[in-house]
């Protein structure tokens, strides 16, 4: 690995933040990166005709309540101040999500007011009527359950907010990089002391228990030991593309469809992630993608760690292993096995001991 202080494997959010930071520490820094690219799933790339910023792997706005994180990403990067609102199509109607005064009065014909909302939705009839609605269908689909195990008690545990925000996050700070995602990792990476090789996964050689200089390694905690003890499971996603002759498709960047009969979980349309650009936003194209949900199987894409006795079982095997060798340090969405927000990755990092 050459002449090199610090090994990191993986160049996604929190492969790329801890180069950055042992870089500007003084250390030589290896980044390896088993895609042709860097930026994990945060990549994205831009259609040539529309100038359409694609998220590759489905929507990802940045939001953060954490003054570091957004002091650290704002060296960087700008944001173009992007408030992210999601809709919910169900039966064909549309419905602002999260739960809220604009989706249950809509649903239900009511006005009520926001110190009624917490009573009216303490009835278990109106209750389960929303879950049914709007969660039990959407969870069936992203987690690949019968509708009927889904329990109904899991809407005890959503926000409610008893107000019009349908603001969809609640972070102080939130956007979309004005020059695109693909900046961010671009300047992170930017360093004389940092050398990136892409197409280059890092390998652990069966038995090793020591390595010459620390590593830190972001992929896969199972595939790092050769799956011995087998595979951990994840959900994973599906993507289908299209490219439109209008100028604006369903008037937003996301719209969940909830309704267990639809196929698919979402649809993103990009270009609404930039309405600041308006030679995008009034090109009379658009570009829109279907995301479907489906159980992992070896050669998919992990995205969503299946959280169940067994799996932990099964992580905590694999976290000994690690742990018995020396210079190894394992972290990030696949590493930790937990999904993690960017900011959060972010934050993790920041706080890895240099």
């Amino acid at each position: 690995m050459g002449n090199h202080d610090v090994v990191v494997a993986g160049a996604g959010i929190w492969g790329c933040t801890l180069a950055r930071r042992f870089a500007e520490a003084g250390k030589r820094t290896l980044v390896l990166e088993k895609r042709p690219v860097v930026g994990g799933n945060v990549r994205c790339e831009t259609d040539a005709e529309t100038g359409i910023e694609i998220h590759s792997y489905g929507s990802h706005i940045f939001h953060t309540h954490i003054p570091e994180v957004w002091e650290f990403v704002n060296r960087f990067v700008k944001f173009n101040g992007y408030q992210h609102k999601v809709l919910a199509d169900w039966k064909g109607k549309l419905y602002y999500l999260p739960l809220g005064l604009a989706l249950v009065n809509k649903f239900f014909g009511t006005e009520l007011k926001p110190c009624e909302l917490a009573g009216f939705m303490a009835d278990e009839e109106r209750s389960k009527a929303v879950f049914d609605a709007f969660f039990r269908g959407y969870t069936s689909k992203q987690w690949g359950r019968a509708p009927e195990d889904i329990d109904p008690s899991i809407i005890k545990r959503v926000p409610v907010r008893s107000n019009y925000d349908v603001n969809y996050f609640n972070d102080y700070w939130q956007g979309i990089p004005a020059d695109g995602y693909n900046s961010l990792f671009e300047r992170l990476l930017d360093h004389p002391l940092i050398e990136v090789r892409c197409s280059s996964p890092f390998e652990l050689a069966p038995g090793t228990d020591s390595l010459e200089r620390p590593v830190y390694y972001s992929g896969p905690i199972d595939a790092l030991f050769g799956y011995v003890f087998g595979h951990l499971p994840w959900r994973t996603l599906r993507f289908e593309t299209e490219k439109l002759d209008m100028r604006d498709y369903q008037g937003t960047s996301v719209v969940n469809y909830t309704d267990a009969a639809v196929p698919y979980t979402r649809i993103h349309e990009f270009k609404h992630y930039h309405p600041e650009n308006a030679a995008v936003m009034n090109y009379g194209k658009t570009v829109i993608m279907r995301e479907y949900s489906a159980e992992w199987k070896p050669g998919d894409e992990p995205y969503y760690p299946v959280d169940n006795a067994s799996s932990r079982e099964l992580l905590e095997r694999y976290r000994a292993l690690a742990a018995k060798v020396s210079n190894l340090n394992i972290g990030g969405r696949l590493g930790g096995y937990r999904y993690y927000d960017m900011d959060k990755s972010i934050e993790a990092a920041l706080a890895v001991a240099i």
